[in-house]
């Protein structure tokens, strides 16, 4: 009897060794399970391990710096022109003619509204009436900014004569232009629109615009310029060019004072 009584107590001792390994095993796998989870309310889904995209940088930090300068407008090729920009997502500077201000109201209007610069290119566009007297000068460009005013109710001091500072401007009208606060640019790449075809503009781009932190780019309104700006501007770009209007604040650059 004994000895019946002592393997009975053997066998539950053996029962309860086995249940209690059993539940340590259970915990700790539970242990490790809930660690390899995550918490709840910081799920990661898949979208969130995927890493995020740098959005496209829109400017260059190289601190090369091109101006887009239009002159003899606005025109019939103003719209197609703003549209390109728009396109490329670029600004640029107008220097325009009273008259075709006049004739063009709404195009003057929409370069202001889009955020492009404005600036002066003369009344007569003709060297010996511009430059009659030192009053014609100035007189022609006051016309101008009223006309601009008028329009948008904005004013500009920014001036470009035609064919350039030098060589056929005298100095008493370069004084009179300088103490009536207008500000006096010119350029450093022409790109001879006005009588080259679009390739030849791109290809002037191309050659002329090498190596230089500072361009001043020449364009007229013209059909031929209209079909070359995309191309002139993607250039402009892969070259690390900043492009952007001119301000008021910025150092003019120009013949007459050997800036550029």
């Amino acid at each position: 009897m004994k000895r019946s009584n002592k393997g009975i107590i053997m066998f539950f001792a053996a029962i309860s060794l086995i249940m209690i390994v059993l539940g340590t095993c259970f915990v700790f796998k539970d242990s490790i399970s809930k660690l390899d989870s995550p918490k709840e309310g910081n799920e990661i889904s898949d979208t969130a391990k995927k890493p995020v995209e740098k959005p496209k940088k829109t400017t260059s930090n190289s601190g090369k710096v091109a101006y887009i300068t239009i002159d003899d407008g606005p025109s019939k090729y103003t719209n197609r022109i703003l549209d390109i920009l728009d396109t490329n997502g670029v600004k640029a500077t107008f220097f325009m003619i009273d008259g075709n201000m006049k004739k063009y109201p709404d195009e003057v209007k929409r370069v202001q509204e889009e955020g492009h610069s404005v600036g002066f290119h003369s009344v007569t566009h003709e060297v010996k009436e511009l430059y009659k007297t030192p009053e014609a000068t100035v007189k022609e460009f006051e016309t101008c900014q009223e006309t601009f005013l008028d329009l948008t109710g904005e004013v500009s001091n920014l001036i470009r004569v035609p064919y350039g500072s030098k060589p056929y401007m005298p100095e008493k009208s370069h004084e009179a232009l300088a103490k009536n606060g207008y500000i006096m640019w010119d350029w450093n790449l022409d790109t001879q629109d006005w009588k080259g075809t679009t390739d030849n503009i791109v290809s002037n781009v191309l050659y002329y615009g090498r190596d230089n932190p500072n361009l001043v780019v020449l364009i007229h309104e013209k059909e031929q310029t209209v079909e070359a700006l995309d191309s002139m501007i993607k250039v402009l770009k892969e070259r690390d060019y900043n492009i952007v209007p001119i301000s008021e604040d910025v150092k003019a650059l120009n013949f007459w004072d050997k800036s550029i």
